[in-house]
């Protein structure tokens, strides 16, 4: 996939027309142009008399992602090429070349039935019409509308951003046919990078039905229990919950929409469904808007949490006191149960303290709750795990939280509080939910029986295999096989750096794998891959050169082995590689990276310059890409600033990827996708590295000779100037390295790397 790629054959949706221009249906518009569709975006027709343009609320729309840059809707400025704007009062007619038609307008029944009437008109025989909404039945939206209508009809509920957020819950209605739900599933999947739950038509399906329930539930306990708003966000935070907290979350959604979304849902199940005692608006929440207080909105941005400036221009944050309604400074949360990592369940529930009962209150009724919504709104554990932890963020599904806590013990005490079990949890008999039998990983479904884990045909999850041994592991480092002699190298720890101790395991690992000639993939599930060296252990060398010395060629010679090994070398690329991480990624013979990631040889911001092949490699790709002549232009600029993309689309096109290498929209085909790759360079080895020729001499590159930064800017541009030379390529590592010696004797080098471990800002001297 590149900025201009268009869908391949592969896909039998190529065309997606999105009628509501707001944020959720721009959104969405981005993400299947994105994904290399041709969309048509449309809205209603501009009023305005100072606009010339009746479409000119779709194009604010399109005009609105650019605004955004690659961090965004958009992952590239190329993409809303892709974009076409009109209005629904001349363009309507359009919808017949299209392949899927998305309504993302208001909740009204009324305005959305209207619009499908109009729409059945015109569309094409085979297309598929789909509603994002998530609080109006799709039995009700297709009522009275023609049968192939209804048969060509789905609820795609996306969650916002839509580019981020990478769940979509897809539900069917009785005449839905079979084949509509597999091409929009398959589409959304592969091109829009969703993972696609499959939901029955209930109210919320899973993601709003549980998760507002949570957010009901966790705010009601705590005002009982008379908790403050900081003491109950650290126990749900504990427990794997969002990072914001649950209060911080309701600021984030807005107290001002909560109690519609809320009584709308408790309006539609029986009374005896656990939601409804929830679903009023207490005192504390009616109070806050009758205050104003909506949360991260307006000018103020009065909440739950109160941030703002104070006389010293420094940012604090008042909290809300949830009887009195009044702002008061944070406090320290000191309970015991607040200090537990995230994750240790079993202990939280167990103390004494007013967070321990909290804890227990909340995990009680949310994973009961949703121990209860089986069979009837989906029939697959999975399917509530991955919606919670996709659409929520939560760190774990309320199934795997269960685990966590031992379905035993949890039973026992329900009972103990006079509450019956639900019968998957009687069907569940002490049990284990997820569990690995003849070397497969399995669930229990709802009669007590495993069934093998249902996986989608080119998803491999590294967390599944992480359910067996490892093949090795090291102190920073894990080993996994992934089947067909290909092994996963995964860098251990919440963000890897590139220490003496990793370098030496990878080394090993690599002289391990080519003896038995297995590939290697590189690959994390974390947030980071890899950061550059390990800042304090360079520091610390910076007075002993011969060690510094060592440490940089022990990079060079590892990354260099990376590079000419008889085994495929593989990078799988998600979340940030920045310096170090990158160059790794840089000399694996081919990277396959998950759509959204941020790279950039950022080691200018240390006083150094990039010294394990990351200039030697980027001056090779700049050539590739922009020719020979701007390639040292290019590159100056790029490491001279620092610059980290924001999307895979980015990144080929500033060149830190080749056009060879490979892009996984759905981040749950990234491992497969890089196991293929390795798959395929094994029956091309041996790689030759091509030996380029000189580059042109960077003639619009000037530096000025004030400062420190004009210094290291001229240390830099001296360093890619080597280029010129005949043979460069081969001897760059040893200019790299030259250079660094240099620039590591400068007191500002090292003011530059204390700032930013002191601080994590870059230091500008």
């Amino acid at each position: 996939m590149n900025p201009t790629a268009t869908i391949n054959g592969c896909s039998d949706i190529k065309k997606v027309a999105v009628i509501g221009a707001g944020v959720m249906g721009a959104g969405i518009a981005a993400q299947a142009a994105n994904g290399g569709a041709e969309v048509l975006l449309l809205d209603i027709a501009s009023t305005n008399s100072e606009d010339e343009n009746c479409n000119q609320i779709a194009q604010n729309a399109v005009d609105r992602l650019l605004a955004s840059g690659c961090a965004g809707g958009l992952m590239h400025p190329a993409v809303a090429e892709r974009i076409h704007v009109g209005n629904i009062d001349d363009d309507l007619h359009r919808l017949a070349d299209y392949d899927w038609i998305i309504e993302v307008i208001v909740e009204r029944l009324a305005i959305k039935q209207a619009l499908f009437h109009r729409i059945a008109k015109v569309r094409r025989k085979d297309a598929i019409v789909s509603s994002n909404t998530s609080s109006i039945p799709l039995k009700t939206l297709v009522d009275g509308l023609p049968e192939d209508f209804r048969q060509h009809f789905v609820i795609t509920h996306y969650f916002n951003p839509p580019r981020y957020m990478r769940l979509v819950e897809v539900i069917k209605g009785e005449d839905t046919l079979t084949d509509v739900v597999e091409r929009v599933s398959r589409f959304n999947d592969q091109y829009m990078g969703k993972t696609v739950i499959d939901c029955a038509d209930r109210p919320g399906f899973i993601g709003n039905r549980l998760g507002v329930f949570w957010l009901q539930v966790a705010l009601q306990e705590a005002i009982k229990l008379n908790l403050r708003v900081e003491e109950a966000d650290a126990i749900m935070k504990v427990c794997g919950f969002p990072s914001t907290g649950i209060f911080g979350l309701w600021d984030l959604v807005g107290i001002d929409l909560m109690p519609s979304v809320t009584q709308s849902l408790g309006d539609l199940l029986p009374d005896n469904d656990d939601f409804v005692p929830y679903a009023m608006t207490v005192a504390t929440v009616q109070g806050m808007i009758d205050k104003g207080y909506y949360g991260r909105k307006g000018a103020t941005c009065q909440g739950f949490y109160h941030p703002f400036k104070n006389e010293k221009g420094d940012r604090v944050k008042e909290v809300i006191d949830l009887h009195t309604l009044d702002y008061r400074a944070a406090q320290k949360v000191t309970l015991a149960s607040a200090l537990l990592k995230p994750g240790q369940l079993a202990e939280l529930i167990g103390c004494s303290d007013k967070g321990g009962q909290y804890a227990w209150r909340v995990l009680s009724q949310v994973l009961h709750y949703a121990t209860k919504l089986i069979p009837d709104v989906a029939t697959d554990v999975t399917a509530f795990d991955q919606a919670m932890k996709l659409g929520y963020n939560w760190s774990w599904g309320p199934f795997e939280m269960l685990d966590m806590l031992g379905s035993q013990a949890f039973v026992e005490r329900l009972i103990a509080d006079g509450v019956k079990p639900s019968a998957f949890l009687q069907a569940v008999k002490q049990r284990p939910i997820y569990a690995y039998q003849d070397q497969q990983p399995v669930t229990l479904n709802e009669c007590g029986e495993y069934g093998l884990l249902n996986t989608a045909e080119g998803i491999l999850s590294l967390s599944d295999i992480k359910r067996r041994p490892a093949l090795q592991q090291y102190s920073k480092l894990s080993l996994w096989d992934l089947g067909d002699d290909v092994w996963c190298v995964e860098f251990t720890g919440k963000v890897p750096v590139l220490s003496h101790e990793l370098l030496d395991q990878i080394s090993i690992t690599l002289e391990q794998a080519t003896g038995m000639q297995k590939a290697l993939v590189f690959y994390n599930e974390g947030l980071v891959f890899a950061a550059g060296a390990d800042l304090n252990e360079f520091l610390a060398l910076i007075d002993q050169p011969e060690q510094l010395d060592a440490y940089i060629e022990k990079g060079q010679t590892l990354f260099r082995g990376l590079q000419m090994a008889s085994i495929p070398t593989v990078g799988a690329l998600s979340g940030k590689a920045l310096g170090g991480g990158l160059e790794l990624l840089l000399h694996c013979q081919a990277i396959q990276a998950h759509a959204d990631i941020a790279v950039g040889l950022v080691e200018t911001q240390v006083g150094i310059v990039p010294g394990w092949g990351g200039c030697k490699e980027m001056l090779l790709r700049s050539a590739e890409r922009f020719g020979a002549e701007t390639a040292i232009a290019h590159c100056f600029d790029l490491i001279r600033s620092s610059r980290v993309t924001r999307s895979a689309e980015e990144a080929r096109a500033l060149g830190f990827l080749r056009s060879s290498d490979g892009i996984s929209m759905n981040l749950d085909r990234l491992l497969f996708d890089a196991k293929q790759t390795a798959l395929t360079l094994r029956t091309r080895l041996p790689l030759a590295v091509k030996e380029p020729s000189p580059l042109a001499p960077a003639q619009a590159v000037t530096v000025s000779s004030e400062g420190y930064q004009a210094t290291l800017e001229s240390a830099l541009l001296t360093l890619l100037l080597q280029a010129t030379s005949d043979s460069w390529y081969q001897h760059f590592f040893h200019y790299e390295h030259e250079t660094n010696q240099r620039l590591c004797q400068m007191p500002e080098a090292k003011a530059r790397m204390v700032q930013l471990l002191k601080t994590g800002r870059a230091l500008q001297n």
